[in-house]
């Protein structure tokens, strides 16, 4: 590797783990979860609080999550009181027992990992929350899969306000991609409920970029990646609202760029990323076009491979499938089927089109490629060949 100096700026800013300091398009939700839990840091020994937030993956869920921890510690300082944040995920702590025990290590207190009881357990911990003066809230991620594999854990969590009846010591946030969970328990657990519920909708590539925007100058250099790669990457996501897909989408592409020794990040550097992130192109597609559709995906790809834009003009395309073709010794198609070629192509998922917007004068077809780069396309293109 030779490139003279790293695209990036501060890689932290693109992991999962990263806490941003501002939360585009989820500040009303954000703004409504911290006056939830205002009580428990101005009075924890006397108010407790339970709220259900539930939405898609890649909504923002766990950064809210984590960012309301940090907020709610220090908030509750500010009043002289101590509040600790646990975040748990419950694929990975699939009982009440394991969270517990990880409650009381995150308090400094070890006990045996065998041989007490949960009410044991849970009455130790109580204990020690009370001694030490602290307000636990814990956020049961995904906590799904923990009602799945034990009913009867919802109700508890829901209960221990009512079991440490003499100081409060215990809220909890529910965090779910549906609250279909529910479904699952009882009347008597459904009435402990506090139904203190935040949806979140998935993200529309607008918030995508505005968040991508927002990442990349903070990550990468002054100047390190093209505005196209962050609406590619940012469209690519509003397939599924996702966030966090974006996030990795455009890491991934920095560093593609970097190992190409390239001194910006393109549309080709994410197109690239794509394949690597599931769902990827699938090849068996390319055996059933017709030869001018293969045709015409070499012209695409040869264009776009060239290009440092995300896009290119149905005119061009046409303009240079008709001179491909009459290199190769093939009588090209009329406008009307290579447009059916076209729609064919975006309807399989192998190229995207979109209207034209600002810069075209009148509305034109926009094609590109979403599932796969350039230059792996023209690979396979000639491996079929």
């Amino acid at each position: 590797m030779s490139f003279h100096h790293s695209l990036f700026r501060n890689e932290s800013v693109l992991v999962p783990e990263y806490i941003p300091a501002t939360t585009p398009h989820r500040g009303v939700q954000m703004r409504e979860l911290e006056a939830y839990f205002q009580g428990v840091a101005e009075r924890p020994q006397n108010i407790s609080q339970n709220v259900l937030l539930h939405g898609p993956v890649g909504s923002g869920k766990t950064m809210m999550a984590k960012k309301l921890g940090l907020t709610l510690e220090k908030k509750a300082a500010t009043y002289g009181n101590r509040v600790k944040f646990l975040h748990v995920n419950c694929r990975i702590d699939r009982s009440l027992v394991a969270i517990l025990n990880k409650g009381l290590r995150s308090l400094g207190h070890v006990y045996p990992s065998r041989g007490l009881s949960f009410e044991e357990l849970l009455q130790a911990m109580l204990e020690e929350l009370r001694r030490d003066r602290t307000h636990l809230m814990v956020a049961f991620d995904e906590v799904d899969s923990l009602v799945e594999s034990d009913p009867s854990s919802l109700y508890t969590i829901t209960r221990i306000r009512e079991i440490s009846q003499d100081a409060q010591v215990f809220s909890s946030l529910l965090i779910s991609k549906t609250l279909d969970y529910v479904k699952m328990v009882d009347l008597s657990t459904l009435s402990s409920l506090q139904w203190n519920a935040i949806s979140l909708d998935p993200y529309s590539a607008e918030q995508l970029y505005d968040i991508l925007l927002s990442r990349c100058q903070q990550a990468f250099r002054e100047g390190s990646v093209d505005d196209g790669s962050i609406q590619m990457a940012a469209e690519l996501a509003s397939i599924y609202g996702d966030a966090r897909y974006a996030i990795e989408l455009i890491y991934r592409a920095g560093k593609l760029a970097e190992m190409t020794d390239s001194d910006k990040v393109m549309p080709e550097h994410v197109r690239r990323a794509k394949t690597s992130l599931p769902p990827q192109f699938r090849k068996e597609e390319l055996v059933y076009l017709d030869k001018h559709q293969r045709v015409m995906l070499m012209a695409i790809s040869g264009m776009l491979q060239k290009s440092d834009s995300a896009f290119t003009t149905i005119g061009e395309v046409e303009k240079n499938y008709n001179a491909l073709c009459e290199s190769m010794g093939i009588a090209p198609n009329h406008h009307t089927q290579i447009w059916n070629d076209v729609n064919e192509l975006a309807r399989k998922g192998i190229i995207e089109t979109q209207l034209s917007g600002k810069g075209f004068r009148g509305r034109t077809t926009m094609i590109g490629l979403s599932m796969v780069s350039a230059e792996q396309l023209i690979e396979e293109l000639h491996k079929e060949a």
